[in-house]
């Protein structure tokens, strides 16, 4: 109990921090925010929370995957409560808190643990192979970015490939022979994983183009999707590498000047902030939920 406590508070007081400066890059902003279109914001929230819940699903099949019982309802309540601890600095506390909350007689810690480390680089996995594709087929002057996504691409990419990730496992937890469980992924829940998370990365695209148009001084249309694709992938897979909680101020940095060969700068600049609050309200209206619904059972 002390434990979770003390981890509360300091997701509480990242997230409090992560807030308090997305407010302040708000009003600096000389945009009319009264006249945004919160009916397209509404639409970005449900598109977010429709790419968690696919994430959700990967993550579950791979505890099945390593010989784990979740279940579904505690598996679900364990993803979306572990999503603050991104606003955590470095990338453990989402770690901590999804293992802590999925473990019990059905899940042991090492394979929990290590199913998270799966979801989580072959979420950025997938992103990079998109981010890879549209910067060498439409954006070739971002030199920069094209070669950090390869990277990314490479290295998500090797340590989540089925043998290689079998290999570090037993090495980690070798099979226990007693009782039948087993640490490695096959290429089948991986494929899986792929498909889903594919779609995921189309629906956070689809998210950002419901923000940017919501804007009042903007207009956009279906042809400014992959660039949508292209900014959400490469933003997300930089903030990972920052370590930095949210990715803060290097989504922002990333995303900036992609929205803004084609929207202008100052739209550029309110649309990154304004998605990050869609994102951060689709995770906190989705923990929220789940923790009370958790807490309702257990009185029960």
């Amino acid at each position: 109990m002390v434990f979770r406590g003390v981890v509360a508070i300091v997701v509480i007081a990242a997230l409090a921090w992560t807030i308090y400066k997305a407010i302040g890059q708000l009003q600096e902003q000389p945009m009319e925010l009264s006249k945004i279109n919160f009916g397209k914001l509404l639409l970005a929230i449900v598109a977010y929370l429709t790419t968690m819940t696919l994430s959700w699903a990967f993550w579950h099949r791979v505890l099945i995957s390593l010989g784990q019982k979740p279940r579904k309802s505690k598996s679900l309540k364990a993803f979306f409560a572990s999503q603050l601890g991104k606003y955590v600095p470095g990338k453990a506390m989402v770690v901590i808190l999804r293992t802590d909350f999925v473990q019990d007689e059905n899940v042991a810690v090492a394979p929990a643990a290590a199913s998270v480390f799966v979801e989580t680089l072959t979420w950025i996995f997938v992103g990079a192979v998109i981010a890879s594709l549209l910067m060498f087929l439409q954006f070739q002057e971002f030199r920069t970015l094209q070669v950090a996504a390869l990277i990314m691409m490479c290295l998500a990419g090797v340590l989540t490939w089925p043998p290689v990730f079998n290999r570090i496992a037993s090495k980690v937890k070798p099979p226990s022979k007693t009782s039948g469980m087993t640490y490695s992924v096959d290429f089948r829940t991986m494929a899986t994983g792929w498909m889903l998370l594919t779609v995921g990365w189309c629906l956070n695209a689809l998210s950002l183009w419901l923000v940017v148009d919501s804007l009042p001084s903007t207009v956009a249309g279906m042809d400014h999707f992959p660039l949508m694709l292209a900014a959400v992938t490469l933003a997300t897979v930089g903030g990972f590498v920052s370590l930095l909680p949210g990715g803060l101020g290097v989504r922002e940095l990333v995303m900036i000047p992609l929205l803004g060969s084609q929207f202008g700068t100052a739209n550029a600049v309110v649309a990154a902030i304004l998605v990050r609050f869609v994102w951060l309200t689709s995770e906190l209206l989705a923990s929220g939920i789940m923790m009370l619904v958790g807490s309702g059972a257990k009185r029960e």
